[in-house]
């Protein structure tokens, strides 16, 4: 076969793979209004455990103690959040509070052994930015995933790896762009969801970026919105490079994925918010879920 005739074979078959669904409407610029995960990523996604893979017995981790990571490098030439470091602190003191053991690392050649991230039960990334592992840590986060991992993505883990498919899946989307920093207020979804069920109405988060997320996160058919905004209480009002996310603003939002359990939220930018006792069990609430030590992604 004919170089020219190899080639034409690849972009066949790529034009029929690509012809299906949602991903051919990416392509041509536009998406549906819903979507499955594996219509958009190629991956199992569920709100129930039907696409959990319980390999390793995660479940089982209250019998030998609880570990977790807090991830937070930034590449690079980004600027870091200014509280990135005091937000670490923060985390590992709320986890060992619980009892678990905490590693803390920046450093992408954490993930570049499955021996240093296999016996977590739960991945927090914090705040991370841009490319924030190597290939190598790519492949070993989504084996860790595909085995039942948790995964906890916290304000700027959603600035981190744009040109990683996978990780926008795990995510369920990416940040596109945000207003300005300001109060609003949140609204809880999901009522039962140790994640928010302590938000009272009325409850307001204060120098917040509340991103704009790309794709819309609700477009997913099997993601559950646990927390949204109010966007009539953000007086700041919205990017005008971006319409924003319109009514029901999403803010925090869980499902499982490809395996494992995945919990987000955009809350997380200011140095206050540490401090913040509503924000603190919020994601110690997403913590628990994801490592299997309380409910996980309630929808009742």
């Amino acid at each position: 076969m004919t170089r020219t005739a190899i080639f034409a074979a690849v972009a066949g078959f790529g034009a029929m793979a690509l012809g299906t669904g949602a991903l051919a409407q990416q392509q041509t610029g536009g998406l549906p209004d819903s979507y499955t995960t594996f219509e958009k990523y190629g991956v199992c996604g569920s709100i129930d455990d039907t696409c959990y893979n319980d390999w390793n017995e995660r479940s089982e981790g209250d019998e030998d103690g609880w570990n977790v990571l807090i991830y937070y490098y930034v590449a690079p030439g980004v600027g870091p959040h200014d509280n990135l470091n005091a937000g670490v602190s923060v985390l590992e003191t709320l986890f060992e509070e619980e009892g678990y053991t905490v590693t803390t690392s920046n450093d992408p050649a954490t993930f570049e052994s499955s021996r240093n991230i296999r016996d977590m039960d739960a991945v927090v990334f914090f705040s991370t930015g841009r490319e924030a592992l190597t290939d190598l840590g790519r492949h070993q986060l989504m084996l860790y995933i595909r085995g039942g991992g948790g995964f906890a993505g916290i304000h700027n883990a959603f600035g981190t790896s744009y040109s990683w498919t996978w990780y926008e899946g795990l995510l369920g989307g990416q940040l596109f762009n945000h207003g300005p920093r300001q109060e609003a207020e949140v609204v809880v979804q999901q009522p039962n969801d140790p994640s928010v069920a302590h938000l009272g109405e009325g409850t307001t988060f204060d120098q917040e970026e509340f991103y704009n997320i790309y794709p819309d996160p609700r477009r997913l058919s099997d993601v559950n919105i646990l927390l949204t905004v109010d966007e009539s209480t953000m007086l700041e009002g919205q990017s005008d490079s971006h319409p924003g996310m319109g009514e029901g603003h999403p803010v925090s939002w869980c499902h499982y994925y490809d395996g494992g359990r995945a919990w987000v939220t955009t809350l997380g930018h200011s140095v206050a918010v540490l401090v913040n006792d509503d924000w603190r069990q919020h994601v110690l609430g997403g913590v628990k879920g994801v490592m299997g030590a309380g409910e996980f992604c309630v929808t009742e």
